[in-house]
């Protein structure tokens, strides 16, 4: 098998040779990949890849609102030539003012741009809900915005990474995770309890709208579907998971089934208090899953509970700075967890505390699994 092939049949549950272990990489860098030498080597020899996000499916108009942009360099502004072609790429703050008819919305990111094109799901970071009259701004904003289909360049997409892995064409994060993404944690629980129904009304409207695009992305000829939810039960605990994440993923879960997609669902916190809930989903995949020290959750227990699902395990960043020995042991461990490594693959799917650090794990991690994580691993 080649490393593509290899990723496809643990995705669609059928027997592989070796367990898969991937890198999730930004569509920014595909192309960057053949020309380092050290990532060139490490595809050669079967690290896979993972474009999440590389397949633009959809196109987003928003035809009654616009967008003012300030670049905030601080004392790093330089006029320099050289400088202004590079200045995108030091960190500054970004602050953007959304103007709609119904009233404008302030949002401040770090680093890089704002723009309309993930609305409505804004960066992380930027809470773009601070007050009860952000709320109508905020639905107008996504009741304005029309989708439609962009198929173009797929075909390229996957060309361009050939046999050495998949891509993926993403969703926005489910409305509950997207209205974190808005208000923060605490303004998020504010709201709850003191605004349900403004919170209410505005979750079936970003349901209502993820649905439009959940359809276009399911006509698409990309098979795989990832939603980057950053589950933890720590924010969105089992009542709020039950509530407003699982009637979303069972019914976006269907739409891409009818149209034989495999859905894959970002999931990296802890999950242990949502073991059965997650059972009762529909999704085909819980990708980035993090088993201890990081997560809650090991690997045995989840497979155990999920038996209808392929469990996409993340490799716990901070191990990476213990050395190649711990790394060696905690990837020899998590194998012998998912033995015998049915519905299984491994990756890396979180940012490494620094580059060196990823130049050194990734090499280990995947020496270890080629040579443990053959197809069947013994359980002993």
């Amino acid at each position: 098998m080649n490393v593509k092939e290899r990723i496809m049949a643990a995705l669609r549950r059928e027997e592989l040779d070796i367990i898969p272990f991937t890198m999730l990489i930004q569509s920014s860098h595909i192309t960057g990949l053949a020309f380092f030498k050290p990532w060139r080597h490490l595809l050669d020899n079967g690290l896979g890849i993972h474009a999440a996000g590389a397949a633009r499916t959809y196109k987003v108009i928003c035809s009654h609102a616009s967008m003012d942009i300030t670049h905030h360099y601080g004392k790093d502004t330089s006029w320099s030539l050289v400088d202004l072609y590079n200045i995108m790429d030091i960190p500054h703050d970004v602050k953007g003012i959304i103007n709609t008819p119904v009233g404008n919305l302030s949002m401040t990111t770090h680093w890089k741009s704002l723009d309309l094109t993930m609305v409505p799901w804004f960066q992380e970071g930027d809470h773009v809900i601070e007050n009860l009259d952000d709320f109508e701004v905020v639905k107008y904003i996504i009741e304005d915005a029309e989708y439609t289909p962009n198929y173009e360049g797929l075909t390229e997409s996957q060309m361009i990474i050939g046999n050495s892995g998949i891509i993926s064409a993403s969703v926005p994060k489910s409305p509950f995770q997207a209205m974190i993404m808005m208000m923060g944690t605490r303004k998020l629980a504010l709201n709850l309890y003191m605004h349900r129904k403004e919170f209410d009304d505005l979750y079936r409207i970003i349901y209502k709208k993820e649905l439009e695009i959940c359809k276009i992305v399911a006509e698409s000829p990309i098979e795989v579907v990832w939603g980057v939810d950053n589950i933890t039960s720590l924010v969105t605990s089992p009542k709020f998971f039950e509530k407003y994440n699982l009637p979303f993923y069972n019914e976006v879960a269907d739409i891409f089934h009818k149209q034989d997609k495999i859905y894959v669902v970002h999931m990296d916190g802890e999950l242990k208090n949502l073991l059965d809930l997650i059972a009762r989903t529909r999704i085909d995949v819980i990708e980035s899953f993090t088993p201890p020290p990081i997560g809650d959750l090991p690997i045995e227990k989840a497979k155990e509970a999920w038996k209808n699902k392929v469990i996409w395990a993340n490799f716990p960043e901070s191990i990476s700075l213990q050395g190649r020995t711990a790394i060696r042991k905690k990837t020899r461990e998590m194998l012998k967890s998912a033995a015998p490594g049915n519905n299984f693959l491994m990756g890396i799917a979180e940012d490494f505390p620094s580059f060196m650090h990823l130049l050194t794990s990734v090499p280990t991690i995947l020496k270890t699994v080629m040579k443990y994580g053959k197809y069947p691993i013994p359980k002993v």
